[in-house]
């Protein structure tokens, strides 16, 4: 209801755009997971709109017209990861905020030579100014824990 408020407000943001991209980043979908805790769905929606809303309304006529639909929707993406990265709580959060596709804690993997194993813990390391993401495994069987990393996107 609130999100309705702030739309109403404007005449260039339509509401099927957001509901389109809550809906894809807000549940899970095939091998696409949602970056977001349950806690903070509720705020980072509200929050997310109004920010984008005063981001568009900020944009000139001209601006406006440059604007398609597909930069609209990126925009939108990034200001609700924003958001959503001021309201978690834990570092391990803001990883899976950051990087939605990256392993998480609790799943788990079957990797080559190494035994099946869940990841149990995660990092973010700095390496010669190249940030990798450290992540701890613990074999399902025997508990043996081993680590991997990965160099992460820029």
């Amino acid at each position: 209801m609130e999100i309705d408020l702030i739309l109403n407000k404007q005449n260039y943001i339509e509401r099927e755009m957001i509901d389109v991209s809550l809906d894809f980043w807000f549940k899970d979908h095939d091998d696409i997971r949602s970056p977001f805790p349950d806690y903070i769905k509720s705020d980072l929606k509200v929050a997310a709109v109004e920010k984008f809303v005063n981001w568009a309304n900020k944009l000139t006529p001209d601006g406006k017209k440059e604007v398609n639909d597909e930069i609209l929707i990126e925009r939108f993406e990034e200001v609700l990861f924003e958001e959503a990265l001021k309201m978690v709580i834990t570092e391990d959060e803001k990883i899976t905020i950051k990087y939605p596709f990256m392993l998480r804690i609790g799943d788990q993997v079957a990797a080559g030579e190494k035994p099946a194993s869940e990841v149990v813990e995660r990092e973010i390391v700095s390496i010669n100014d190249t940030a990798y993401l450290k992540i701890k495994f613990s074999a399902l069987e025997g508990g043996t824990v081993w680590d991997s990393s990965f160099e992460l996107p820029e």
